[in-house]
């Protein structure tokens, strides 16, 4: 994928991010929460990060299971960044929410797609990523951090990602 279609496609996601923003309206019971969405927490938190190829010292994941894939690398790894936002692939056509893996370059790999997509989420530390996974018990509350966060009873929603959450990337 090219800078230019990369561009594109992150600035689709980015536009998709701000129209689901749009469409919110916020109920009374929420007037007081930082973000109203996941959408608005990321387009307001992340950022489009370019991809390439999945690397050979890479091990491609189990198709469906992205965050648990990227989840479960970027904690045996030190040299990769688990990141979460949403990511447009062309034989899907719309962006989705996933999940996928910052390299120590900078660029987004993705161990659950045969080919790489775009991006535009947030990277979190594994540090912070560790502690949310400690916290869940069964493997499906291991899925997304961001929409799993009912757990916590919405807390990223209510008070944000606390600063410890961002992984430390030079942009």
């Amino acid at each position: 994928m090219n800078t230019r279609t990369q561009t594109i496609s992150a600035q689709q996601i980015k536009e998709y991010l701000e129209n689901v923003v749009a469409a919110v309206e916020t109920p009374q019971k929420r007037a007081n929460w930082m973000y109203q969405r996941y959408e608005e927490l990321v387009l307001r938190c992340g950022f489009p990060m370019e991809p390439k190829p999945l690397p050979p010292t890479v091990e491609a994941g189990v198709p469906k299971l992205g965050y648990w894939n990227c989840q479960q690398l970027a904690l045996a790894n030190s040299n990769l960044t688990y990141a979460e936002g949403y990511a447009l692939h062309a034989d899907v056509g719309f962006p989705i929410s996933h999940a996928w893996l910052i390299t120590p370059d900078g660029y987004a790999i993705d161990p659950t797609w045969d080919t790489p997509g775009c991006y535009f989420g947030v990277p979190l530390s594994t540090t912070w990523v560790q502690s949310v996974l400690a916290t869940r018990t069964r493997m499906m509350d291991n899925l997304s951090i961001f929409e799993g966060n009912y757990i916590e009873e919405f807390s990223l929603l209510k008070e944000g990602l606390p600063s410890d959450a961002f992984a430390n990337l030079l942009r």
